[in-house]
């Protein structure tokens, strides 16, 4: 078996911003991708403590929401 044949990673992470733009929320993704969503909690967890809006997204593109509300 060599390694094309394992497949997808799993377990990618990274933090996700919102930023109000105008009268728009904008997402910033930009940001590293992660090895495990612990690591990327660990970010989302600093950048809210700073006044940050975070959400986590994993590989599949699927958002988890970490701060409430929209920025301001």
């Amino acid at each position: 078996m060599n390694r094309f044949d394992q497949g997808v990673a799993t377990g990618m992470w990274r933090v996700i911003f919102y930023e109000r733009v105008g009268n728009r929320v904008r997402l910033d993704r930009t940001g590293p991708w992660l090895p495990t969503r612990r690591l990327a909690q660990q970010w989302a967890d600093w950048f809210l403590q700073r006044g940050y809006h975070v959400a986590l997204q994993d590989q599949s593109g699927g958002l988890d929401r970490i701060s409430n509300g929209l920025p301001s």
